[in-house]
């Protein structure tokens, strides 16, 4: 049955009113904010502000704060674009997919496809592009310690691991190979953490700090690029310095996690409003328990961040770019990863996206069309073995009937043979 847009459109009514109702308190925050980004303070107050939020009696402040070294940009700088990029460079992008585990099949597998596409600057040389697929059917990959089948948060986890993996290593091969910096752009937050419900969470974070020491080890200019940016750590910052004193900064604890009188905000909206393109923001870091983790595996390791508008006039977006501190602390290697990032995303016309992690994304995608081969793969396997495979679940086949646009027929054996059909 279609959905009836009679009962639904006095809904959204109502919600196009809470709309305008939310654009004007966005708007009254926006202004707010972006008064308190240009009177923020000096380095050195900023420092002892957050130090005051580090204390153990005052916890839930996530938010961003400067750089310690002497390096350390103010935290309302506008950094111009930089007014040349390097004459070459070499960018590796890596980019995963996955089907996902089906607890309903007759063999229980997951797979992982990593795409990798690595583009030269300044070479004439064709891009090199290519897939890792990798099937995972053992019992030991597919089901926990208490023999359920595997989560999809613990498949996602795995593939964020391999993503990395695959990117240092790539790194690693092309590291006496290649004419000038070498970046290596990853299309996620660089701060991985498997919760509780991930099975070996613990090691899978191992391994991936591991795998960035391996990039480190190369001299990869690492980034994590988010395109989308849902963050407010900026903001927090900016709230906690509108604090007078501890105690104002104890008697707002709790508004500390959420950013006080902005909440509602993102880091993307405040950018947007004071960016202008080709333009980024200070490098800073979050302030959280798991960076300091990153941090106490090696300084080099914290993850550093900073927000950049890229595109044209026309058509424009702010990232989020995560770095990690070994990069940081270079101010060249930000300067031609600033402008690697920018060339990169106007190779799309009016897609402001970097276009090797567009292209890495199209190498890793598994279609639902790659899914039903890799099933039907599967199948001829087991029938090879002289097994055959469980017959879809009525409740399954009886969804799929529903929603598809196909008509479902079988052969009738039941009538009788001088029927005129």
């Amino acid at each position: 049955m279609a959905l009836e847009f009679n009962k639904v459109m006095p809904q959204l009514h109502k919600m196009s009113a809470m709309i305008e109702a939310l654009d004007f308190d966005m708007g009254q925050h926006l202004h707010i904010a972006r008064q308190r980004f240009f009177d923020a303070p000096d380095l050195e107050a900023t420092r002892e502000r957050v130090n005051l939020v580090r204390q153990s009696d005052i916890s839930g402040y996530r938010g961003a704060a400067p750089l310690n070294n002497g390096e350390a940009e103010p935290i309302n700088a506008i950094i111009a674009p930089p007014p040349t990029r390097p004459e070459h460079a070499t960018i590796l992008a890596a980019d995963g997919s996955q089907v996902y585990t089906d607890e309903q099949a007759p063999v229980h597998y997951y797979l992982l496809n990593i795409g990798m596409f690595i583009y030269r600057y300044g070479i004439s040389a064709v891009p090199t592009q290519l897939t890792i697929p990798e099937l995972f059917y053992h019992k030991a990959h597919v089901h926990d310690g208490n023999g359920q089948v595997i989560t999809n948060r613990t498949v996602d986890a795995r593939r964020t691991l391999a993503e990395m993996q695959r990117l240092a290593e790539a790194a690693w091969a092309y590291r006496n190979a290649v004419q000038g910096p070498m970046v290596a752009l990853y299309d996620n937050r660089l701060l991985f953490w498997a919760g509780d419900d991930v099975v070996d969470s613990k090691e899978l974070v191992k391994a991936y700090q591991g795998a960035l020491v391996h990039l480190h080890d190369s001299g990869a200019i690492l980034a994590g690029y988010v395109d989308n940016p849902r963050g407010s750590v900026m903001l927090r910052l900016l709230y906690l310095m509108s604090l007078r004193d501890y105690a104002d900064i104890k008697a707002n604890e709790r508004l500390l996690a959420t950013g006080g009188d902005l909440e509602g905000l993102r880091d993307r909206n405040l950018f947007s409003a004071i960016l202008a393109p080709g333009e980024r923001s200070a490098i800073m870091v979050q302030n959280s328990p798991r960076n300091l983790g990153y941090k106490q595996r090696g300084v080099s390791y914290e993850i550093a961040f900073f927000y950049v508008r890229v595109g044209d006039a026309v058509r424009s977006a702010v990232a989020r770019v995560d770095i990690p501190m070994w990069v940081a602390r270079d101010k060249g290697a930000v300067d031609d990863l600033h402008a690697l990032l920018l060339a990169q995303s106007t190779m799309q016309g009016r897609n402001p996206y970097p276009y090797a992690l567009t292209r890495a994304d199209e190498l890793a995608y598994v279609s639902s069309k790659d899914k039903r081969k890799l099933d039907e793969l599967i199948n001829i396997e087991l029938r090879r073995k002289g097994i055959t495979p469980a017959a879809y679940l009525p409740k399954a086949r009886g969804k799929e009937l529903a929603r598809s646009d196909r008509r479902g027929h079988e052969l009738r054996s039941d009538l009788p043979q001088d029927h005129p059909f």
